[in-house]
């Protein structure tokens, strides 16, 4: 311990297992689960301090002592399983503390700084094998396809222009791993599979993450290495090299990445959203890291060059013909089977285009697995520089298609909502100003359509089939083609028949009516049912089995109007709201998927609408697949809460008391009908008139608004899409235990009343065991699957009966090879592990089973 240890607050490492042992007798069986080893042990203040950091089998741990006294303790618990990237910082020659920080989901970031003493190698290892160790790692490429990203065995030696400029150069592979290997950075069945070197930082990108070595101050002794989960990169762009002044090439990766926000002017909102990277000239191959990047998001290429089949029926491109679609750069559509061949060495030899659009010099390439902007830079776009920015289907989380007004605005457009935080703020013209508003950058796009050119409800179809997830919230594979009938053009006058039959019909609240409808005009998918249909206004809001469907009919003469759809997969929390005494409305509210603008209110009339019956169709849809088994080891008997003086006053001060679980349970699965068949109340709060509950598949608010309390909003978050919390026992006075649940938006919070020292550990048991012990991964994150051999039918209409090319021809099924695979040293049963199939030698991600004993052998059927 010294003085900087105390002024920095560096923590200092303390003996794990003695530490453990302290916990365990003050805490028995509350803090800790049984099979759960604390196997790093920190103390604040150089050891000195009343705080602990601690890094367990199955979670980092804080324990924060706050206030004069320490009475009140705060426990942060951050699963392993919602970490996207972290990173390790040693000690330099004159900062001689060093730090680790975790990027989590919900909670953002998390750091912690050591003194000196620390080996935060051993800590880097460790997180290698907890967080890496069985997560998505991105897909694995073709053994036999290595060698075609490069080895990079060129000259690393870098010059003064491109150290201003920060330009790497591809380094060979193989020794910097024979370098890596020895000193525990990588794991030892890690593989360099692409690297390269700036000055002294290096960046490698290896089968299991990204990792940035980042060499820090004059001696070079602060080093900082940051690990990326390839699972977080949600969309990637490269840049070709321009003239003479512009001479390197260049990587952005696009990122998911929690972390503090920001508001500065002139910053983005999230620092860790981008990682941009340049290249020297000639010393990197542009084109193989788009190639090596693509495996790891879109799936390994399965074909060769030669094998890729031809695209779907061509359109004939007309030019623009419009002078002021030319100046507003408004894209057209034009024959995808010519800008195939035309941006051939992009795409992955088993990906095709599907749709092509063309605007004054840019393009746009919808494929079978991502959507591809074309970027042609410099003036009039004859420059050499180009830009090919990357989608991938899985990270649109909702889209919208708008038709064209009157008078000025004679464009269409396409509105995507992207799951990453790109959301940026701009600096003022001047001081005088107010500050400009945050703009959404790539969170959030928005392309311009010709009108005459582009048959808006052709591109609802085609997104509609791609984006929808099916069969255990699976994508539509890229083996199985778009049915060219559903790119077949819409009757011109399909919109506004549609909207004429919706304002002039009082049936248009008619579901099934609705559904006829919207099935003529090819606004659904085939297998698409309409539950619930309102209308309010000119505005109309639908609830199908796959999608939330909205109308709005927007300008003075409503001639442009716009088509959005929520996929019901992207739906995070929803609420609804009965009417009040004043306020007669009912109202829906569902926040989806998004950084941008991700907020769908609809409000609906009294008497006309069943808020419950509309809240238990989406619960079936976003957590009927939870698990509804109880959390607790043991049916806990209800107590209720002590009514002493402090507590009766406390319950004035509206803190919450207990409520009987199986009373609630009974009441909410009929008046009101809230819960599922298989969901059960857990623990439950009552704060003055509102209610706290948290069930087996989700955390509940029961809000009571306005004098009356008459309008009442229930508002449900899913458990297994929030994956960090912490839990605060009682202090003095006032201060009464308190519970909070982090959130990608708002956190949810719930103060308890004096005396409810038993309740917080009650729920710290439930949210332990449902975020470490059964964590349920956000599909959307995971690794990308490669569906081969069954090319499933459209969801719209029967298979065709004319013939056409496909885009990929269907893969033969390959009957799986049984082989057996024993358990790694310090992997228990429900883990998941990485093993090579034997035959084809592919990286397979498995679960262990349940009932593996440690060092056990197990089959493996692939």
């Amino acid at each position: 311990m010294g003085i900087i240890d105390i002024v920095g607050n560096n923590a200092a490492q303390i003996d794990a297992a003695e530490y453990e042992q302290k916990v365990r007798e003050k805490y028995p069986s509350a803090l800790l689960q049984s099979d759960e080893r604390i196997v790093f042990a920190f103390k604040s203040l150089g050891g000195s301090g009343r705080d602990h950091y601690m890094l367990t089998t199955k979670r980092l741990l804080i324990k924060d002592k706050m206030g004069i006294t320490g009475k009140q303790i705060g426990y942060k618990t951050v699963p392993y399983t919602s970490v996207r990237a972290f990173s390790l910082e040693t000690c330099g020659s004159l900062d001689t503390d060093s730090e680790m920080k975790v990027y989590a989901r919900g909670i953002g970031t998390v750091s912690v700084d050591f003194n000196k003493n620390v080996d935060v190698l051993a800590i880097h290892r460790f997180l290698s094998s907890v967080v890496i160790q069985g997560k998505a790692a991105g897909e694995d490429y073709v053994a036999d396809a290595a060698s075609g990203y490069g080895n990079g065995s060129g000259d690393a030696s870098t010059g003064i222009f491109d150290l201003l400029g920060s330009n790497y150069a591809q380094i060979d592979k193989h020794e910097l791993e024979s370098r890596l290997k020895p000193s525990g950075v990588l794991l030892p069945q890690e593989k360099v599979e692409l690297a390269f070197k700036c000055g002294r930082d290096s960046i490698i990108m290896t089968s299991l993450r990204i990792l940035k070595i980042d060499v820090q101050g004059v001696t070079g002794k602060k080093i900082e290495y940051l690990t990326i989960l390839w699972p977080s990169i949600r969309g990637f762009s490269v840049e070709t090299a321009g003239n003479i002044l512009d001479r390197d090439s260049e990587l952005t990766l696009y990122f998911n990445l929690p972390s503090k926000e920001c508001s500065s002017e002139g910053s983005p909102r999230n620092h860790r959203t981008r990682m941009k990277i340049d290249f020297r000239d000639g010393q990197a191959d542009i084109f193989a890291v788009q190639r090596f990047i693509s495996d790891k998001l879109l799936g390994p290429d399965t074909m060769a060059p030669s094998e890729h089949g031809g695209a779907m029926a061509g359109y004939n491109d007309t030019g623009s013909g419009s002078i002021l679609a030319w100046l507003g750069d408004d894209s057209r559509m034009v024959d995808p089977r010519e800008a195939e061949a035309q941006f051939r060495f992009i795409l992955q030899s088993c990906e095709s285009v599907e749709l092509a659009f063309k605007g004054r010099r840019d393009m746009i390439l919808f494929t079978t697995k991502r959507i591809i902007f074309v970027d042609k830079q410099g003036l009039f776009g004859i420059g050499k520089k180009t830009e090919f920015i990357s989608m991938p289907y899985r990270t649109i989380t909702a889209f919208s298609l708008r038709s064209a007004g009157s008078f000025v605005d004679k464009d269409s457009e396409l509105c995507l909502w992207l799951d990453f935080d790109d959301v940026f703020y701009p600096r003022r013209s001047n001081e005088d100003d107010p500050p400009p508003p945050p703009i959404p950058r790539r969170s959030y796009l928005e392309i311009d359509f010709q009108k005459d050119k582009v048959d808006i409800f052709v591109v609802h179809r085609y997104l509609s089939e791609r984006l929808m997830r099916v069969n255990g919230h699976k994508m539509k594979p890229y083996t199985s083609p778009v049915s060219s009938e559903l790119l077949m053009p819409s009757s011109p006058d399909t919109g506004t028949n549609l909207l004429d039959w919706i304002g002039n019909n009082a049936s248009a609240i008619d579901p099934k009516a609705c559904g006829i409808k919207f099935h003529e005009a090819g606004l659904l998918q085939r297998d698409e049912h309409i539950a619930f249909a309102f209308k309010t206004g000119r505005d109309s809001l639908y609830l199908t089995n796959k999608r939330l469907f909205v109308i709005d009919v927007q300008g003075i003469t409503g001639k442009r109007k716009e088509y959005m759809s929520v996929p019901l997969d992207s739906i995070r929390v929803w609420s609804v709201e009965s009417a009040g005494h004043l306020d007669r409305d009912m109202e829906l509210r569902v926040w989806f998927k998004a950084f941008w603008d991700n907020k769908v209110k609809q409000d609906l009339r009294k008497g006309k609408a069943d808020i419950f019956a509309i809240q238990s169709f989406i619960a079936h849809f976003v957590i009927g697949n939870a698990d509804g088994n109880s959390a607790l080891r043991n049916a806990q008997a209800y107590e209720p809460s002590k009514t002493g003086a402090m507590t009766k006053i406390l319950g004035f001060l509206s803190d919450a008391h207990m409520k009987d679980p199986g009373e609630l349970t009974s009441q909410l699965r009929s008046s009101p009908a809230l819960l599922q068949e298989d969901e059960s109340v857990e623990a439950a709060f009552k704060a003055g008139r509102d209610l706290f509950i948290i069930t087996t598949k989700r955390i509940i608010v029961i809000d009571k608004k306005g004098i009356t309390g008459k309008s009442v909003e229930y508002k449900s978050s899913p458990l297994m899409y929030n994956t960090a919390f912490k839990i605060e026992t009682e202090g003095h006075l006032l201060s009464g235990p308190e519970v909070k649940v982090y959130t990608a938006d708002d956190d949810i919070k719930q103060e308890l009343a004096k005396g409810q020292k038993d309740n917080i550990w009650l729920i710290h048991e439930i949210l332990s065991n449902k975020m470490l012990n059964n964590p349920k991964k956000d599909f959307s994150e995971e690794e990308v699957h490669v569906d081969v051999g069954n090319v499933d039918q459209s969801s719209y209409a029967p298979t065709p009966t004319q013939q056409y090319s496909p885009v990929v021809a269907a893969q033969p099924y390959v009957q799986p090879t049984t082989f057996q695979v024993q358990l790694p040293a310090g992997i228990v049963a429900g883990q998941q592990i990485q093993v090579q199939h034997p035959n084809t030698n592919q990286m397979l991600v498995i679960t262990v089973p349940n009932g593996v004993p440690p060092g056990g052998v197990f089959n493996v059927s692939a």
